[in-house]
């Protein structure tokens, strides 16, 4: 990194130009250099020259600005300029000259910039100020996988006032700050191992993790709540994993049943196209994750549920649905070109299913269970072990079987 960090700083000048020229002024003040690119497309800066014009923006997205106007609908120009904000700020990162990211927006100037911040590497400092930022909004359009930090601008973002200064020269602090103290997220010495997790599945992770770290590994712990799930993914498709315990499937669940934590159509498909060894624990796939208990769809009441917290119930799966899983599960693992294992726990799949608890449904996990190992490809071996998922001799067995199909030991054998 040079002496001087160089701030990206992302606006729509012609409705933000005054605002977006004090953040700059703010970011310099405190010692970093500042590109400004005007990722606008209707009229024209407004009291800021930009470094990139929205010209060279629409260029970068292989297009022109014209044809930009004349998408047909601000969505579809919207869209045609996201792709050139993003490819500006690949460009302006492998030049050398982006060593973090900040930007003011409203509705559109927000998902501009957040695509600008979604094509950066992790670890490079990415800073938004949005009205958007609050009330019961998604964050997936602004954050999606990466590290980008939201915040709330209290009020819309035109003029300079008490408010705005204060929460702008926040957002200039945070970003010449980590701009000049932060990096890229390099590859260490030791490979990585990814792991998911849910809160159900907690305590078997936090025993697994110093096991695998023993093995010499780095563990990466991804949250499965729909986007945790898609970031490793990413990650293994990049090649920055070395191998994978998919140790909660929730997100797999929710995909085929509607729920929150939905993790895209390719999830449980990455580390198998790479060819690393993976093991797959089928934890927490026995529930949709829904919102609040009072409103639950129709179609769920009546079904068992567990109140995970104020924001979260747990609706237990139908057999039909458990089936559906397996049959998608041995898809896609049968599909897979490395090592394959499969671990599971034949006394419960999450913390609520167990004897007594309310997700407890035998039955049902019998129906994941035929379908999974009545489509799976022979050669993969399933593990059964009479224990629950949080049971640390499952966890145990599991990180054994982990050694094994990673290739530090011998070969995994079905039980």
């Amino acid at each position: 990194m040079a002496d001087r960090p160089t701030v990206v700083v992302i606006g729509t000048l012609d409705t933000k130009g005054p605002e977006t020229a004090y953040l700059r002024d703010r970011v310099q003040a405190l010692g970093a250099e500042t590109v400004v690119v005007d990722s606008g497309i209707l009229g024209g800066p407004d009291g800021i020259a930009p470094d990139v014009t929205r010209e060279e923006v629409a260029r970068a997205a292989g297009t022109t600005l014209e044809a930009v106007r004349a998408a047909g609908s601000r969505g579809a120009a919207v869209e045609r300029m996201m792709a050139g904000v993003a490819e500006t700020c690949r460009r302006l990162f492998a030049a050398g000259r982006c060593h973090g990211l900040v930007a003011l927006g409203g509705a559109e100037g927000a998902v501009l910039a957040a695509a600008g911040m979604q094509a950066l590497p992790l670890g490079v400092p990415k800073v938004l100020v949005t009205p958007l930022a609050s009330g019961r909004r998604t964050f997936g359009p602004f954050v999606g996988t990466r590290d980008v930090m939201v915040m709330h601008s209290v009020i819309d973002i035109l003029g300079l006032n008490e408010v705005s200064r204060a929460i702008f020269d926040q957002a200039a602090a945070a970003v010449a700050g980590m701009a000049a103290a932060g990096r890229p997220v390099a590859r260490g010495a030791r490979p990585l191992l990814a792991v998911t997790m849910l809160g159900n599945t907690t305590p078997a992770v936090m025993r697994m993790k110093p096991a695998l770290e023993a093995l010499g590994r780095d563990v990466l712990v991804f949250h499965a709540n729909g986007v945790g799930g898609r970031a490793m993914e990413e990650m293994v498709g990049e090649g920055r994993i070395a191998a994978v315990l998919d140790y909660t499937l929730s997100e797999l669940t929710d995909e085929l049943a509607g729920g929150l934590h939905a993790g895209g159509p390719d999830r449980l498909e990455a580390a198998g196209a790479r060819g690393i060894p993976q093991v797959v624990v089928p934890g927490c796939i026995d529930f949709i994750v829904a919102g609040p208990r009072d409103g639950l769809p129709d179609a769920w009441r009546g079904r068992a549920t567990y109140y995970q917290n104020p924001a979260f119930t747990l609706v237990r799966t139908s057999r039909e649905e458990m089936a559906a899983v397996g049959r998608t599960m041995a898809r896609k693992l049968s599909a897979a070109r490395g090592p394959v294992a499969v671990a599971i726990p034949l006394g419960g799949l999450s913390a609520a299913n167990r004897p007594g608890g309310e997700l407890h449904d035998p039955a049902g996990d019998a129906a994941f269970r035929e379908a999974l190992k009545a489509g799976l490809r022979p050669g993969i071996p399933v593990v059964e072990m009479d224990a629950h998922i949080n049971d640390a001799a499952f966890a145990d067995r599991v990180v054994a079987l982990m050694r094994e199909t990673a290739g530090l030991g011998g070969r995994p054998r079905s039980e």
